[in-house]
């Protein structure tokens, strides 16, 4: 793996005081703890004063909240016309609520309108009564340092991507699409055996997963040498599809590049489709990714999302990167997880 860029300032204090370049201005909105539990991150919240587990999901373009969960909180349910919502695996039904108070770490929300999703009797989904999407996070620029068990929420003005990663020396650098705030995602392309393809960064993914069709036109396929199956997965919709391992000669994402990857292979979006108004005919979803980069690529590095600048930074914490699945607890009041100094990765592995 390659890094190439070096940051050009020293480093920024976690209390973000005046930058060395006047002209930036940093200001922190939020810290939330995380804990991490099997490669889902979880957050600890209030909601209407009621303690209520959050997941952390960056791939889903829209916060909501589970049905059953909002029936056990007393919530009121709403219809919510025109709103659909597809993932991993297909369609789920979408209600609407409204949330008076809401809380994690230092952040506190108020009057904050939610959707909701409804869930089938006998149905298994994801831990946490809340599900924080990318539409929340691309309000800010965000720090995701899983590592240490925090997320920063942070408000930028006047600042060059250079002067934000505080923390080390050197640094990776990949461009983002450009925001869609109807579709909020971290989306980007990367290279797959030298393929350009398109993905987004998905920390509800608990391991990087890419769509077999394309695994397959690179030679890395069900059937291909070295893959091997690895039983089934499920996203939103709860309908479990078949995965694969299989190894990849290269992977790259903006500066950073590495050889000999596995990754988990799947049809990824192919159950999702919509029906155009006046046609009974289904058509496959447009803008699906071809890849997930999933929390063990989070877990594996610390990362800045510079929404407003179509921007990703990041640096490489060790460890594997890829199919990497753990635990972590927040961290303790006082931990020193998060100061500057961290050690820079090595410019190659």
């Amino acid at each position: 793996m390659k890094v190439l860029r070096r940051i050009v300032v020293i480093a920024l204090c976690l209390a973000f005081a005046p930058s060395a370049f006047p002209a930036c201005k940093i200001r922190q909105v939020g810290e939330i703890p995380v804990r991490v539990t099997r490669n889902l991150v979880l957050i600890d919240a209030q909601i209407n004063g009621q303690d209520a587990k959050v997941l952390v999901d960056t791939g889903a373009a829209m916060t909501f909240l589970w049905e059953d969960a909002a029936t056990q909180l007393g919530l009121p349910l709403d219809t919510a016309p025109g709103t659909r919502m597809f993932g991993v695996g297909g369609e789920a039904r979408v209600l609407g609520t409204r949330v008076k108070h809401f809380q994690m770490g230092s952040f506190v929300g108020d009057q904050m309108h939610l959707a909701v999703v409804g869930t089938r009797e006998g149905e298994h989904r994801p831990v946490g009564a809340l599900v924080l999407g990318d539409d929340f996070f691309s309000h800010f620029t965000t720090e995701f340092d899983l590592a240490h068990g925090v997320i920063r929420l942070l408000l930028t003005d006047g600042c060059k991507p250079e002067e934000l990663p505080y923390w080390a020396k050197t640094y990776a650098m990949a461009d983002l699409e450009r925001l869609n705030p109807q579709h909020a995602r971290i989306a980007a392309n990367v290279l797959v055996n030298g393929k350009r393809i398109s993905a987004i960064l998905d920390t509800g993914a608990h391991t990087s997963i890419i769509a077999r069709q394309v695994a397959e036109s690179v030679g890395a396929g069900p059937g291909h040498a070295g893959t091997v199956s690895a039983g089934q997965v499920a996203g939103l919709a709860a309908i479990p599809i078949e995965s694969w391992i299989g190894t990849f000669a290269s992977f790259g994402i903006g500066d950073e590049s590495m050889s000999n990857v596995q990754l988990q292979i799947a049809d990824l979006f192919s159950a999702d489709a919509t029906v155009d108004l006046g046609s009974r005919l289904r058509r496959p979803l447009e803008d699906a990714p071809s890849m997930l980069v999933g929390c063990d690529f989070f877990l594996s590095h610390r990362i800045l999302v510079l929404a407003k600048e179509h921007t990703l930074l990041f640096t490489y914490n060790g460890g594997p990167v890829f199919q990497l699945v753990k635990s972590s607890a927040p961290p303790q009041a006082g931990s020193e997880g998060g100061a500057p100094g961290q050690t820079a990765p090595a410019a190659t592995r």
